[in-house]
């Protein structure tokens, strides 16, 4: 394999240790440290705010200084956040753990152009394998993660959780080892050359319709992965069972990687775009058929599946409508929407279960990925005439 896909491989598998440990313990700790209880989770909102932020201007940066320029200051800014937020646990401040969290969203913000410098790396005809070998790194984090940190705590006891933050600080700084130990010659670490970036991508279909697939695998992912578990907690399942659901759930995520980019590759997008809605049609089914444990921990693998397939393959769709000199801009647009779907899936999801109960959004979600479907066999037709 071409090491420089190895190494994004890693880096994503240490980018993604740091994400379990925002997810499991970013609102216990706000729930700590916050003056007042309906502030415990804005540490965790902060993360995905840092992120839109720093997007597009990261995608501006490496399309200027290269793309390792870039992926190192996001390692750096998670080194940085992981410090600052030890250091708010010593001092029991709820401030320094907010600005923590804000950081950790630049660092999130690098991450998602991991797949994207995979393409620069390997062949048009290769380019889903390519994504896909990177994704493929956080099942790394997926599996190993979560013993890693119930040591590190253990190792590490007072203040509470110091030792997680102290791990998520040192495999930033692994991360940003890995990147730096790329060679000048590579691509990752040479900018595009310098010419005036065109916007032409943005009169083609096929770009919008590549982000609005990937940005609608993305937020229908993270708002039933944020309701699942206050579903679970309405039919009066605990907190540990919550927990085995959504990590089963990041194995969905992560496992299909291993064949997802060859489906691209050997099918063709909307293919794999059109089967990632099914599996998320299967999904939402399962949840409809009843709301057993087992019925939570396979609709919640089959939603990370779904995401999967459609996160590929929209990846791929997007990144054919543009050229190497509009590819910052380009990048840049898409991820920058794709994470405000993330954030509107998150506060879309705290709303809606306030209104409507498991079944019931499922079933709106049955209604709502035919109508996606419909839109994409539709522009395949057009394409094909």
């Amino acid at each position: 394999m071409n090491p420089k896909i190895v190494i994004l491989m890693l880096a994503q598998a240490c980018y993604w240790f740091a994400v379990l440990v925002g997810i499991s313990l970013s609102t216990v700790i706000g729930l700590q440290l916050a003056p007042i209880e309906s502030l415990a989770t804005l540490p965790y909102a902060l993360i995905s705010v840092g992120a839109l932020g720093a997007t597009y201007l990261l995608s501006i940066l490496m399309q200027r200084s290269g793309r390792r320029l870039g992926f190192q200051v996001g390692a750096l800014a998670g080194a940085v956040a992981a410090g600052l937020a030890m250091l708010a646990l010593s001092m029991q401040s709820f401030l320094l753990f907010c600005a923590a969290s804000v950081l950790m969203g630049i660092y999130q913000a690098s991450s998602v152009y991991y797949r994207l410098a995979a393409l620069d790396e390997m062949p048009p005809q290769q380019s889903g394998v390519a994504i896909a070998w990177v994704l493929s790194g956080s099942l790394l984090a997926a599996i190993f993660g979560p013993s890693l940190a119930q040591f590190a705590n253990q190792w590490v006891t007072e203040p509470k959780y110091l030792g997680a933050y102290a791990l998520v600080a040192m495999f930033s700084l692994l991360a940003f080892v890995l990147i730096s130990g790329l060679s000048t010659k590579s691509k990752l670490s040479t900018p595009v050359a310098n010419q005036t970036p065109q916007t032409s991508f943005l009169k083609f279909p096929i770009y919008w319709l590549g982000v609005g697939n990937t940005a609608f695998g993305q937020g229908v992912m993270m708002l039933m992965m944020l309701v699942a578990p206050l579903a679970m907690h309405q039919h009066h399942y605990s907190v540990e069972s919550g927990m085995s659901v959504i990590g089963w759930h990041l194995v969905g995520m992560f496992l299909p990687s291993f064949i997802s980019g060859k489906l691209v590759d050997k099918l063709g997008v909307y293919s794999v775009l059109l089967a990632g809605l099914g599996v998320f049609a299967f999904s939402a089914v399962t949840s409809l058929l009843g709301t057993s444990e087992l019925h939570y921990h396979i609709s919640l693998f089959l939603l990370g599946m779904g995401w999967n397939l459609m996160y590929v393959a929209g990846t791929n769709q997007y990144n054919r409508a543009y050229s190497a000199t509009e590819k910052g801009r380009a990048q840049g647009m898409a991820e920058l929407i794709i994470a405000l779907a993330a954030i509107i899936g998150v506060v879309g999801g705290g709303v809606l279960i306030q209104s409507f109960n498991w079944q019931q959004l499922n079933t709106g979600l049955l209604v709502v990925l035919a109508l996606m479907g419909g839109l994409n066999v539709w522009m395949q037709t057009k394409q094909a005439r």
